[in-house]
C-alpha cells in the first residue's frame, strides 16, 4: 500500500493513523464507482475485538484507493459517505476514449 502525496497530507490534517487505513482496508466495504474504489468502514464492519473509543473514532472512516487498489488517493470520515458513495455517476471509460474532447478522436477528425 502507497500514499499518495494528496492522502498523506489529508490523513496528517484529519489525524488518520496508518493502522486505521488498513483496518479500513481490510474491513471496510469496496465499492467500485467514479472510477476508483471507496473503502467504508461502518459500524458493522469494525472488527469487535478494539476497544470501544478506536471502534467510535473509525465508524465512518473512508478511503479512495486507485482502480488498481494500491494507492490510497485520500482519507476522510463521514458517517453518511456510503449513501453518498452509492450515488457517485459511474465512470465510462469507453465514453471518455471517444468523446469529441480527446485528442486522438480530435486528430481522426481533422485529418
Amino acid at each position: 500500500m502507497t500514499l499518495s502525496n494528496h492522502s498523506h497530507i489529508r490523513v496528517q490534517q484529519r489525524a488518520v493513523s496508518v493502522d486505521a487505513i488498513e483496518i479500513a482496508r481490510q474491513h471496510g466495504r469496496r465499492i467500485h464507482t467514479g472510477g476508483a474504489v471507496f473503502c467504508f468502514l461502518g459500524r458493522r464492519d469494525i472488527p469487535d475485538y478494539l476497544p470501544a473509543a478506536q471502534r467510535e473514532r473509525l465508524e465512518g472512516l473512508t478511503l479512495v484507493l486507485s482502480p488498481d487498489d494500491e494507492t490510497v488517493i485520500t482519507a476522510y470520515r463521514n458517517r453518511r459517505a456510503l449513501k453518498d458513495i452509492r450515488r457517485k455517476k459511474k465512470y465510462n471509460r469507453q465514453a471518455a476514449r471517444y468523446s469529441g474532447n480527446h485528442p486522438i478522436h480530435h486528430r481522426l477528425l481533422v485529418e
